[in-house]
């Protein structure tokens, strides 16, 4: 059987990019996290679904710890693939959150594979990272070379914009992956803090007040950003109930105020990132439509 043009590049990722059954469809091998609860050890999407986890969360007595994947692991995922394709182009969660692609490219080291394995640190997270995988892919099916492919998703990466609400800041504090920010005073009950992902470090944007204000609040975030009328691609993520709720929501607001915002991907946020951010949990992911290889959804409906 022939290969589909581009396939003889192999795409790598860590599971933080929740891509679930897409990843088949992108040919792309997905290296799981770890998180450590209650003394067990669980791999991210093989051993611990979303749903599975967020039970266990609220059974746990104390955080999860979350654990990056080791050397030995990207060793196992490269090296078959070192063995069937000329090239492989891994991308990965931000090395500010996360170790992950320092071990991603200690595992190159080991292998001296050289220039042959494109480590990307692509300074996002969860969907943000999955659709960069889709827009390498959709790159590399056309033909563009390894470096082509890196470049293009590193202008995408360096355009997107996130904002995502929490029910609460907790979980980040402990987790140390934000700062706490004093004389900010004590949250009110119904209190949503906003948040963003800037040059891969996690940042408080604003605290609103109640569930629709935090979904329309994060709408004028991105229009103040790209303007009202710049056509977008987007990812939205969720976590929870309400959190779903919310990100339902923003996916109808969006597509019925003709905003221009294509939102090609939408998923749970997975257990890793969960960990560090607790339930509740809604976000998008954005850059401009001018970046984008990917088919707008208007076109694919068309043919």
């Amino acid at each position: 059987m022939s290969r589909r043009p581009g396939r003889e590049v192999a795409l790598v990722t860590d599971s933080t990019a929740g891509l679930g059954p897409l990843a088949a469809e992108l040919g792309c091998e997905v290296v799981p996290l770890a998180l450590q609860i209650g003394g067990r050890l669980y791999r991210e999407g093989p051993e611990l679904s979303s749903a599975a986890f967020y039970r266990l969360l609220g059974e746990a007595g104390a955080p999860p710890a979350t654990l990056p994947p080791d050397v030995d692991e990207f060793a196992r995922v490269y090296e078959p693939l070192l063995a069937t394709h000329e090239h492989v182009l891994s991308l990965h969660l931000s090395g500010v959150l996360s170790q992950t692609v320092a071990r991603a490219r200690e595992a190159v080291a080991r292998l001296g594979a050289g220039d042959r394995i494109r480590v990307v640190d692509s300074g996002l997270a969860g969907a943000a990272l999955g659709l960069l995988c889709v827009e390498a892919r959709a790159r590399l099916d056309r033909g563009a070379t390894p470096a082509q492919a890196e470049a293009a998703v590193a202008r995408i990466a360096a355009a997107t914009r996130i904002y995502f609400s929490v029910y609460s800041l907790d979980f980040l504090y402990l987790g140390g992956r934000l700062e706490r920010v004093r004389g900010s005073g004590s949250p009110l009950a119904e209190d949503r803090p906003i948040l963003s992902l800037e040059s891969g470090r996690l940042a408080l944007v604003e605290r609103v007040i109640g569930e629709t204000t935090r979904v329309e609040r994060t709408i004028e975030l991105v229009e103040r950003e790209f303007g009202a009328g710049e056509p977008l691609v987007a990812a939205v993520t969720h976590a929870g109930e309400r959190g779903r709720a919310a990100a339902a929501r923003l996916e109808q607001i969006l597509a019925a105020n003709g905003a221009g915002v294509d939102v090609r991907l939408s998923s749970p946020l997975g257990p890793v990132l969960c960990a560090h951010t607790g339930f509740d949990v809604c976000g998008i992911a954005v850059y401009p439509r001018r970046l984008s290889a990917i088919e707008p959804a208007a076109d694919r409906e068309r043919s």
